[in-house]
């Protein structure tokens, strides 16, 4: 009888170890970055375009469960995207060469509600629900050989984006977890005028949703529990 209330004083204490990351009360602050780089270059004449495109985020974050499994918080981080595209014209004489780079950096700010549940011990399954609001500039540069008069751009940009993201969290001790993430569900808009310095500049606006995996951009994220 001891040995059978031993054995299930252990269990319980498992079980209680397991969930201690996200009981009721419980505190997370954290944190993930990600980081994507696409490449073309062309490969014979049919193809005479090149792009290079870099994106990094950096995106602290705090969150409070108020039940267990269930933390609501704020997020707050960086964005930077960067493309270069290049294009080339052969004629009878010579090449002709456009190009042009476009910078955008972004600081962004907004809540969200996340929910695990438990899989195995120290795994669990994570839903998370957020929305952004992000400032920032933009600005492009355009030259090459084809350009007369190089020209640089200046953009104010604002956006605002809601997303659904599931992941998957590690939790080696009680404190420590580790995460990965991916986009499942995303709307975006996007706001860029003219920060008054440009001559005949234009506003620009783009709305955009996205739903799957097309566009796989996986983040990997710490977080301290308390």
């Amino acid at each position: 009888m001891k040995k059978q209330l031993l054995s299930l004083a252990m269990l319980c204490a498992v079980a209680f170890a397991s969930n201690a990351q996200t009981e009721k009360g419980d505190n997370l602050i954290g944190g993930s970055i990600y980081y994507t780089k696409d490449k073309r270059t062309p490969e014979n004449l049919n193809n005479l375009n090149s792009l290079d495109q870099t994106n990094f985020g950096i995106i602290p974050r705090f969150g409070h469960f108020v039940s267990t499994n269930l933390a609501i918080g704020l997020s707050a981080g960086f964005s930077r995207n960067k493309v270069f595209y290049e294009s080339n014209f052969y004629t009878g004489t010579g090449t002709l060469v456009s190009n042009s780079e476009t910078t955008n950096k972004n600081f962004n700010v907004g809540p969200f509600v996340r929910y695990y549940v438990n899989i195995v011990d120290k795994f669990k399954f994570f839903g998370q629900a957020n929305a952004f609001v992000a400032f920032g500039n933009s600005i492009s540069h355009d030259g090459g050989s084809v350009t007369v008069i190089p020209r640089s751009t200046r953009y104010k940009t604002t956006s605002y984006s809601a997303a659904a993201n599931p992941g998957f969290a590690f939790f080696p001790t009680k404190h420590w977890g580790f995460e990965f993430s991916f986009s499942l569900i995303s709307y975006n808009k996007y706001k860029m005028k003219d920060d008054g310095n440009n001559v005949g500049s234009q506003a620009y606006q783009n709305e955009g949703f996205q739903f799957g995996l097309d566009s796989f951009n996986p983040s990997l994220g710490l977080n301290y529990h308390f």
